[in-house]
């Protein structure tokens, strides 16, 4: 059991303390968001990576170069790979934000963590289906053309993906989340997960 995650400086770093090794390291972590648009999971993303000082490799940044060409979207994921797998091999945890809808990216994910020998942990969003209509509803016109907005076009994508989301993850690195609390209050369950000090069900 964790006893202790200690601050040292300012950023949380991965040290931890335990009756029987007060000074064990844990190895790097790769923390990869998995959930559907509006659930929150960008918003999670960005406060985890200013709480624990970790890059943050959002796939939307990439997509938003790569839209237009063949494959755009497959190309934008071969881009965020190599730049997770970079910072790992950098020796640095890692936060990446996508959907993580389909089973190939969750086996991507593994497959890269298990080669940079990182702990890896798939946070998935999900909130109550009233409010997640009202984030979505409320995104403004602006937002980039690639996002979804709206409950409709929210719906449609649903009946493409044809329950591909569905898929089986290790319950030793899932952790769902109900993004409907507080955002701190999310925050420090992630980080208690990760370091050992919280179960791998969900929050909800």
């Amino acid at each position: 059991m964790i006893g202790e995650i200690r601050r040292l400086g300012n950023p949380m770093v991965e040290r931890v303390h335990t009756p029987q090794s007060p000074n064990l390291l844990i190895s790097q972590f790769l923390l990869v968001m998995k959930g559907h648009p509006g659930t929150g999971k960008s918003t999670l993303a960005q406060a985890l990576a200013r709480a624990l000082r970790w890059p943050l490799l959002d796939k939307d940044d990439v997509k938003d170069h790569t839209l237009g060409l063949p494959e755009g979207n497959t190309l934008a994921y071969a881009v965020l790979w190599q730049m997770m797998a970079t910072q790992l091999a950098l020796g640095l945890s890692v936060i990446v934000d996508s959907p993580l809808s389909y089973p190939v990216a969750y086996a991507t994910a593994q497959q890269i963590a298990a080669q940079h020998q990182a702990r890896l942990l798939v946070v998935e969003t999900a909130l109550p289906a009233v409010e997640w209509q009202r984030r979505l509803e409320a995104r403004p016109a602006d937002a980039s053309a690639h996002k979804i907005r709206g409950w409709a076009a929210m719906q449609e994508q649903l009946r493409r993906y044809d329950e591909c989301w569905r898929y089986p993850i290790d319950p030793a690195h899932h952790l769902l989340v109900d993004t409907s609390q507080p955002v701190e209050q999310t925050v420090r369950l992630v980080i208690r997960t990760l370091y050992g000090g919280g179960d791998h069900e969900s929050s909800r």
